[in-house]
């Protein structure tokens, strides 16, 4: 519970229930008000899902565009080196031959099995710590519909409306999960069609991986007539099919326990000024990579304050 729903868990941990936790965050918020919201910010509509015009696409390229040159595409860290001026010495392979960087610090937001064997050398504790987070495969298959195809009791004032929905095995469909993209953002398809995100696989259907993207779709379009489309619908514009072999890192029983002993790993070695990030540690949800990002960054500023110190 605290790994995976950690403001559940502070709720129950700070008022001795949910709504107790919840009345005394309420009352703290009363007396230390949040700073003023950035008015170059949109304004949502009570409790709302968001994404970006073009995508999502929009924010790793607006990031890119304010960093410019010191972001570096198809590097491929090798190793890492402790140096001998406290630092570290990276190694990478990239497109102009092998280059190595040397960095005050750094923060590793690869996922953690690619950690684990680049920390090796350093530290098999660590790694060892690192490999026993778990990633099954998943893949996203998008579709599309022309509306008609909708089944007329799924319509609400004759649209698709609605987030979507989520199967539970015990329904008997391969499907994880449906996604609405088009009923939940503008501009997301042409007039008459609807536009849907798929997802299939898990930790209870690792056989996806060894399946063609013709097989995938046809699961899909098999599940999505079960529930949502017409049986004798056309068959569906397939506009992508991307199969993730290790995706999202499930936070098992013991979570927590295997991160700590990572970073613990690493501090006895000492190698201070090396972060472990990304969404094994802070949350697989886009807004909590966010806030963990923001985290990470107090952090290292923390540490190389204190190291310019020295």
């Amino acid at each position: 519970m605290k790994a995976a729903f950690g403001k559940v868990w502070r709720l129950e941990e700070t008022g001795g229930s949910i709504i107790g936790g919840t009345i005394k965050t309420i009352q703290e918020r009363g007396k230390n008000p949040k700073p003023p919201r950035d008015p170059r910010l949109p304004t949502p509509k009570g409790q709302t899902v968001a994404s970006f015009r073009k995508g999502l696409a929009m924010l790793p390229d607006a990031i890119t565009s304010r960093l410019g040159n010191k972001v570096k595409l198809s590097w491929k860290l090798t190793s890492i080196t402790k140096s001998d001026n406290q630092g570290y010495v990276l190694t990478y392979e990239t497109p102009e031959g092998v280059v190595s960087v040397q960095a005050k610090s750094v923060i590793m937001t690869i996922p953690s099995y690619v950690a684990s064997e680049i920390l090796r050398p350093l530290s098999s504790d660590a790694a060892d710590a690192l490999s026993i987070f778990y990633y099954p495969p998943v893949a996203a298959v998008t579709v599309s519909y022309p509306k008609e195809a909708i089944r007329k009791e799924r319509l609400i004032d004759g649209e698709l409306q609605g987030f979507g929905q989520l199967h539970p095995r015990s329904q008997g469909v391969e499907t994880l999960g449906t996604i609405y993209s088009s009923s939940l953002f503008p501009n997301r398809a042409p007039a008459g069609r609807v536009l849907l995100l798929n997802y299939i696989g898990g930790s209870t259907n690792t056989g996806i991986v060894s399946k063609t993207e013709t097989d995938l779709v046809e699961a899909v379009d098999r599940d999505l007539r079960k529930m949502l489309i017409n049986p004798r619908a056309v068959d569906p514009l397939v506009l992508g099919v991307r199969v993730w072999p290790q995706a999202i890192p499930q936070f098992l029983v013991g979570h927590l326990d295997h991160l700590g002993a990572a970073k613990s790993a690493l501090g006895r070695g000492g190698y201070g000024g090396l972060f472990l990030g990304g969404n094994y540690v802070a949350g697989v949800a886009l807004g909590r990579c966010v806030e963990g990002a923001y985290e990470s960054a107090s952090q290292i500023s923390d540490y190389l304050t204190k190291y310019a110190l020295k």
